[in-house]
């Protein structure tokens, strides 16, 4: 597989890669929000949670990336996804992320969740947690029940 890819029209001229276009293609590099920093690529990373939450790598790219491209509700939601996977694990790892991160974290107002929550951890059925961005919030508890309408038979 090339690294780069050429143009037909002109085959001596290089063009650099292009950031993945479809959501299904894995993200098995640890570096790619550094190689294309774009909203494309956080919403690249953000379906990748999605799939995979437990991969603590993907959310530390997320957090940084949306931290290059300077997008405080983004990372706001970024932190707030790790914080929903690591539930009451990863204590140093959230206080140290809830830090580096307070004077954005306070603009879009989750500091104070996110302090309240560092003993028990974040509930995913919690409505506040239910921002646009978050990908692993479950703002209603329960279950789902799909009803249909079944006509009364005539006799």
């Amino acid at each position: 597989m090339s690294l780069f890819i050429t143009d037909p029209a002109t085959p001596e001229r290089i063009r650099p890669p292009s950031p993945p276009a479809s959501f299904g293609l894995p993200v098995r590099t640890l570096n790619i929000a550094a190689h294309w920093r774009s909203p494309a690529t956080g919403a690249l990373l953000a379906a990748e949670i999605g799939r995979n939450p437990a991969n603590l790598h993907l959310h530390v790219q997320r957090i940084s990336l949306w931290k290059s491209l300077s997008d405080e509700h983004e990372l706001g939601a970024a932190v707030v996804d790790l914080c929903l996977t690591l539930g009451t694990h990863g204590l140093d790892l959230r206080k140290r992320m809830l830090s580096k991160y307070r004077q954005a974290l306070m603009r879009v107002g989750l500091v104070e969740f996110l302090e309240r929550s560092l003993m028990t951890g974040a509930d995913r059925h919690d409505p506040q947690v239910a921002r646009p961005g978050v990908v692993l919030a479950r703002p209603v508890a329960g279950r789902r029940q799909f009803l249909r309408f079944v006509h009364p038979r005539k006799t």
